[in-house]
């Protein structure tokens, strides 16, 4: 039972709950730091591109004078031809800068991609090309249908496509936050972390559905896997005491009959 454990047993899984929130928060925003750096240089890249486009074409609307002019005023042609040399050398060794450049976000974007996929924050244009999104022509408010992008969503979880799975079950709560599925949308989330083995977050994800759904069908599902989760950390009491609380929460529940289980098992 849950009385039975001290202030200093909640207190610690309060504190872990706490740390835990924390360093994701930390990496979230070191993700949005990078990838605003990331877009700063893509906007360079971009800039760079119109002025290499802008110098090309006036070269070639320069050389094309020159041949005009070519057979009148062989003096000019001649200064000229001096000039054409020099701007080429600048388009040049601007080219170079571009390729540089370009060769840069292409590196920084290899990584952004390979960090965004292991927090699980990609997979948006997988999720579009899926569901289907509003053409140009449409409304750009228009929302997927409800059923469609929850079973979407848990036709990719049960795929073990995780990365679409969590985009389509993130999209589903924040289209429609008052579905009487979003409490199970945010237990797949957690599910998928757990799947990934990434057991911290789905430790808040699991925490997620408790406090934001104390009403809802996933709730002593959401203690189980979050008192497994614990213990597959190696944090056996913080464990038993989640574990706890769901027997005394739902004691007739299966739930709770594999927690009891778990209980006598953990050391």
């Amino acid at each position: 039972m849950i009385g039975c454990a001290t202030n200093t047993d909640v207190e610690r899984l309060e504190g872990r709950l706490d740390n835990l929130h924390s360093s994701h928060e930390t990496m979230k925003k070191e993700i949005k730091e990078l990838n605003a750096r990331l877009e700063k240089r893509q906007r360079h890249g971009e800039r760079m591109q119109e002025l290499y486009a802008e110098q090309d074409a006036k070269f070639y609307e320069l050389k094309s004078d020159v041949r005009k002019l070519s057979g009148r005023f062989e003096e000019t042609e001649h200064r000229l031809t001096g000039g054409l040399k020099e701007l080429s050398g600048a388009v040049d060794a601007n080219r170079e800068k571009l390729n540089g450049i370009h060769d840069s976000v292409e590196l920084n974007d290899e990584r952004i991609s390979r960090l965004t996929g292991y927090l699980g924050f990609d997979s948006e244009e997988k999720l579009k090309a899926a569901v289907g999104s509003p053409s140009d022509d449409e409304n750009a408010s228009k929302k997927l249908p409800e059923d469609k992008l929850y079973s979407f969503a848990k036709k990719s979880f049960d795929q073990k496509n995780y990365e679409t799975a969590r985009d389509a079950f993130e999209k589903f709560i924040e289209t429609y936050p008052d579905s009487d599925k979003a409490d199970n949308a945010r237990f797949w989330i957690g599910e998928v972390y757990y799947s990934e083995q990434w057991y911290e977050k789905a430790i808040l994800e699991y925490q997620e559905v408790i406090d934001s759904y104390p009403k809802g069908n996933k709730v002593a599902a959401a203690y189980l896997k979050q008192g497994i989760a614990f213990h597959k950390l190696g944090e056996a009491g913080n464990a038993k005491l989640v574990l706890k609380e769901l027997v005394r929460k739902f004691p007739k529940s299966n739930e709770a009959k594999i927690a009891r289980q778990k209980i006598n098992r953990i050391e």
